[in-house]
């Protein structure tokens, strides 16, 4: 299990690298990262699923300026990492993944809050530099900011996959009881149909980041109304 988890962990740390630090290739995008990290599970199929739905349901979240998204990224390749432990997963198995691994995309968010915080430390270091050497910690800086970024993110992911593993094993192969594996299924056909709808939402409203305010100022006009 330890070598499996250190080198999904290490490929988990090399993928987020596009989220903030390096990129954007759109490689962390979950319809990508997600078939791409189950191939390198030796599960394709259940990357393209879970990469499928996610992306859907966080269809748009983006990392633009200093905004910190949630990490829809984290929450792919972790539920692909449980969901290909076993040679042949079910689809309530698969579900179930997605869902222990919802919670970890607020928290690689969390972290990502700080890290940036200890990067602003960095480059104000790297302002009280010397003109002349100013060029020689531009690139170290960079550079040791990329190897930083990696080793949390693989640290992060390892310790995340080792601690939910323990959680879906436990659930996965629980005494089966026939209506927690029906729900589960059923999820699979209803979860896409959620993403369609955050997908249309996103098409059809000129200003998708001003949604709720749509809705307050609807719902405040309708109270106008009433009264």
């Amino acid at each position: 299990m330890i070598p499996r988890l250190g080198i999904a962990a290490a490929w988990a740390g090399l993928i987020a690298l596009d989220f903030t630090g390096l990129g954007p290739w759109m490689v962390a995008q979950p319809m990508v990262c997600g078939p791409l990290f189950g191939w390198l599970m030796g599960q394709l199929a259940v990357g393209v699923i879970l990469g499928g739905i996610v992306q859907l349901l966080w269809i748009d979240v983006t990392p633009v300026g200093v905004g910190i998204p949630y990490d829809s990224t984290a929450v792919t390749v972790l539920a692909v990492y449980w969901a290909a432990l076993p040679v042949h997963s079910s689809l309530s198995q698969i579900v179930l993944a997605l869902f222990i691994a919802v919670p970890f995309g607020f928290l690689f968010r969390v972290m990502d809050f700080y890290a940036r915080r200890v990067n602003t430390l960095i480059a104000r270091g790297i302002e009280k530099v010397q003109d002349e050497s100013l060029p020689a910690a531009l690139s170290f800086g960079i550079l040791g900011g990329l190897i930083w970024t990696w080793v949390r993110y693989a640290g992060t992911y390892a310790i995340s996959m080792w601690a939910g593993q323990k959680l879906w094993s436990y659930l996965a192969y629980s005494p089966r009881m026939t209506w927690k594996d029906q729900g589960l299924t059923m999820a699979v056909i209803m979860l896409p149909v959620a993403g369609m709808g955050v997908a249309l939402e996103l098409l059809l409203l000129e200003d998708p980041e001003g949604r709720l305010t749509s809705l307050r100022y609807f719902k405040f006009s309708k109270d106008k109304e009433s009264e």
